[in-house]
């Protein structure tokens, strides 16, 4: 059986892989800007030296973080889906709504895969064999023919931090040995409770001998003799004789080898970060001089009445202040010149963020042609390429390790199994017209003489005569 160094410190039974923990706090940033800074606004927003509890708690309230982050990678991944298999084999087209077991399309299953990559820089793909396993052909046909699901294989789809560790026989080959994480679900169904918690996560491994691939599952129970706290325990192992290779593909932007890969957005996260941030500094700016504040002068002790000197006053449209001779009262405006200064900054993120996210700035209009685009996000349209790309090798491996596991032929075709086209990043340039129709409209009088010369002159690339 697979065993990776198995250790229950931090309540985890296997140890994590140091690709992953080198890269833990980046995926954590980006994953907090996926999720709107959900229970983190306090990691990003530190109380100020002695600022008061009560602003504080209102000053986090008041800042609310923009889904800027997640609708530019909805974007990334919405040029991507315009895709198109060839053929599939006739077990998966039969559940081609149903592919994971959980009712998942799987123009959605590649979808989530794209946008994982686009977040995280990598994510795992699997084709997880047939839970049920029957003596002869016969028998798993039969129940086949009856709507069991649970004897065909379901693809799985795993992010990047919850691959814990694998084995790599050499640098360049692929895994033969592989630890997992997946979320539990009694912690979503069954209410916790003190007295029988339940452990948020659920663990596998999959590992590869001379014969076969043996999956293995276990949960951790709660124990107050353990050093965790927890205790692991085995809740099922299934062999699969025959499989020489791990159903398993790192579907990575950049063609990164297993377990590697950069964050491609990564600079787009601290942005955001920056711009959540100066936002929330700028509305606490707002908040404090909203008002303006009520200066008198020349007025010592209580003013107006025969109230004492620590009672407010109060002011409104039938209230009447008597001052003495050579005093004055009047609200001053406070200035807070640093606003502008927060606003262009403010501008200067927001525009920044577009401009990486492939998003039009409103300020500065709409750019006119594609490839104005393509040369303002060169880098990130190269990103969508690669991606393609590797979108389509990813789907031929997948198709490849489904038909294995179901005794299929594998279809052949005439290139990729998968088309991917990029969306393009502007519509299509209008029709121009023709010349006789340019004509026309001047004879109606709708398009001066003038305008019509112009026009002529810029299509032949000439400027026209003065008049």
């Amino acid at each position: 059986m697979l065993n990776l160094g198995s250790s229950l410190h931090s309540g985890r039974p296997t140890q994590i892989h140091s690709s992953l923990l080198t890269i833990e706090e980046r995926l954590a940033l980006v994953l907090d800007c996926w999720n709107l800074l959900e229970d983190r606004k306090e990691h990003y927003l530190p109380r100020g030296e002695r600022e008061p509890e009560s602003a504080y708690r209102r000053r986090l309230e008041a800042a609310l973080p923009s889904g800027f982050f997640r609708d530019a990678l909805r974007t990334f991944a919405g040029m991507l889906a315009s895709s198109h298999w060839r053929e599939l084999p006739a077990s998966l087209q039969a559940v081609i709504s149903d592919v994971d077991g959980r009712g998942t399309d799987l123009g959605v299953f590649l979808e989530r895969a794209d946008l994982l990559v686009l977040r995280d820089g990598a994510a795992l793909v699997g084709v997880l064999p047939p839970t049920h396993l029957w003596p002869s052909e016969g028998d798993r046909q039969q129940a086949l023919r009856s709507g069991d699901r649970l004897s065909l294989p379901r693809l799985v789809l795993l992010e990047r931090r919850d691959v814990l560790n694998w084995h790599l026989p050499d640098p360049q080959s692929l895994p033969d040995a592989i630890s997992f994480r997946l979320p539990n679900p009694k912690t979503q169904q069954e209410p916790l409770s003190d007295e029988l918690p339940q452990h948020p996560w659920l663990y596998g491994s999959a590992a590869l001998d001379d014969n076969g691939m043996a999956i293995e599952t276990m949960e951790l129970v709660a124990d107050p003799q353990a050093p965790s706290g927890w205790r692991s325990q085995r809740t099922g192992l299934q062999y699969y004789r025959g499989i020489s290779q791990l159903p398993l593909i790192w579907y990575a932007s950049d063609g990164a080898a297993f377990g590697e890969g950069d964050l491609p957005h990564l600079g787009l996260a601290h942005q955001y970060l920056n711009h959540f941030r100066c936002q929330s500094d700028y509305q606490e700016l707002l908040y404090r001089t909203a008002l303006p504040v009520g200066v008198r002068t020349g007025v010592q002790g209580p003013m107006g009445g025969d109230g004492s000197a620590g009672e407010p006053v109060v002011l409104g449209p039938n209230s009447v202040i008597d001052l003495p001779e050579g005093a004055s009262f009047q609200f001053v405006e406070i200035q807070a010149r640093s606003l502008a200064e927060h606003r262009a900054w403010l501008e200067s993120l927001d525009q920044g963020m577009r401009r990486d996210a492939l998003i039009p700035s409103g300020a500065q209009g709409a750019p006119r042609t594609a490839t104005e685009i393509s040369m303002a996000a060169s880098q990130a349209y190269a990103l969508l390429q690669s991606q393609a790309i590797q979108k389509a090798s990813m789907f031929s491996s997948l198709l490849e390790h489904w038909c294995a596991l179901t005794g299929e032929a594998l279809p052949h075709w005439e290139g990729p199994a998968l088309l991917v086209e990029i969306s393009p990043l502007a519509p299509a340039p209008k029709p121009q017209p023709t010349v006789a129709e340019m004509l026309q409209l001047q004879e109606r009088g709708i398009i001066s003489e003038q305008a019509l010369r112009q026009w002529l002159g810029d299509l032949a690339g000439i400027a026209p005569a003065s008049s």
